[in-house]
């Protein structure tokens, strides 16, 4: 694991980081706090966020946690208002909570898995994109948000119809934020990735094991079974990525250096949607 960081980078600088109790919001909150940041962390897996905050503040960072779901505006606008309440202000938001739902082509999906999947990916950070630029826009001094969407934010991936969906949704709302809230020095930007080494994407792949195991059982033909886990396999770079080279990637864009950006969807992906 790479330990580069930039000393100071976000010294005084509060920000709020979504699903940081692992994987890529880990990563990022760990950072971020070697980088001065003082940080709101916010999950439902509360043993798993509790321990990232403990090694925070064992590493002399600043930082409290928040056990809230994230479907539920109001926890999403109370974010906000523990984040004032305990440093005074906003400066950044870091919308990375998500899940990747059950995955099922359209017609055997439920509206019940359409409804758990739009709301934990697409309303989540609906809610906290519209609580955060509230409080921007009262603060009067910018601010600036990175969404985490997806891959499939940007293609389609075989058999999970709900999760494009949402992730789609996503960079549409990143695109029209960034218009809307450019007058009030607001940047809003969102990172792409393909396969990170995480527990949601270890997950998913053990999933998408399991069915194709069923399917070849079955007696499916062997070029559908492979399509279960999308068209391509690999990226150019023929390797996941690390949570820390996504955190990278989150906090330039959450940094002084991307000033001129706002608005991108920015591939994170190893070269996924490059072929």
């Amino acid at each position: 694991m790479s330990q580069t960081f930039f000393a100071n980078r976000f010294e005084g600088k509060v920000m709020i980081i979504t699903g940081a109790a692992a994987g890529i919001g880990a990563a990022t909150a760990r950072r971020a706090a070697l980088e001065g940041a003082k940080l709101i962390l916010i999950d439902v897996l509360e043993a798993e966020g509790e321990a990232v905050l403990a090694e925070i503040k064992a590493a002399g960072g600043d930082a409290i946690y928040l056990n809230l779901d994230l479907s539920i505006e109001t926890n999403c606008e109370e974010i906000v208002k523990v984040a004032v309440a305990t440093y005074g202000k906003i400066d950044i938001a870091i919308n990375n909570a998500g899940v990747m739902g059950n995955p099922n082509p359209l017609h055997n999906l439920s509206q019940e898995d359409m409804d758990f999947t739009m709301q934990n990916n697409f309303y989540s950070v609906f809610y906290c994109c519209k609580h955060e630029l509230r409080q921007f826009i009262e603060q009067g001094n910018g601010g600036v948000i990175v969404n985490n969407a997806s891959i499939a934010g940007m293609t389609g991936l075989p058999g999970n119809p709900a999760y494009v969906a949402s992730k789609h949704a996503v960079n549409g709302l990143t695109k029209n934020l960034a218009l809307d809230y450019a007058r009030f020095n607001v940047r809003v930007n969102s990172v792409n990735p393909a396969g990170t080494d995480t527990p949601m994407v270890e997950k998913a792949f053990a999933l998408v094991k399991e069915r194709q195991a069923a399917a070849i059982a079955a007696g499916v033909d062997l070029s559908q079974v492979q399509s279960m886990a999308g068209q391509k396999t690999q990226t150019i770079q023929k390797r996941n990525a690390t949570p820390e080279e996504q955190a990278a990637s989150i906090l330039f864009l959450a940094s002084d250096d991307a000033t001129h950006m706002t608005g991108a969807t920015m591939q994170t992906d190893g070269g996924w949607t490059s072929f």
